[in-house]
């Protein structure tokens, strides 16, 4: 049902996809099932995960970690950015049928700390 079509306008909607897009790696990739995946916008070294698997959060990985860190806290850590634009553009496409989407933020381009 499209909301706006509905009356009921809305202003703001939050996904919350941190693990999400982890997720997303290892269902495309069924070797990454299980092991500690982060998520980064560029392969370096400087680069913060954007998003974390379950098992990189078990070694204490989140959003905002660099992957140099990461690489501290866990060796065997995959760093990986293939899908992250795919499939970002993908949910934004599918929101879209149901509410129509006038601005994207990521709050991956927010300051981390």
């Amino acid at each position: 049902m499209n909301m706006q079509a509905a009356g009921n306008a809305v202003q703001w909607l939050f996904l919350d996809l941190n693990a999400f897009f982890a997720s997303c790696e290892q269902q495309e990739n069924p070797a990454l099932r299980g092991q500690p995946v982060i998520v980064v916008q560029t392969p370096a070294e400087s680069a913060v995960a954007i998003a974390a698997s379950y098992a990189a959060k078990a070694f204490g990985i989140k959003t905002g970690t660099l992957v140099r860190e990461a690489r501290r806290l866990c060796p065997g850590v995959i760093p990986n950015h293939r899908l992250y634009s795919e499939y970002h553009e993908r949910i934004l496409i599918a929101v879209d049928t149901c509410l129509p989407v006038g601005k994207s933020c990521r709050s991956t381009k927010w300051p981390v700390g």
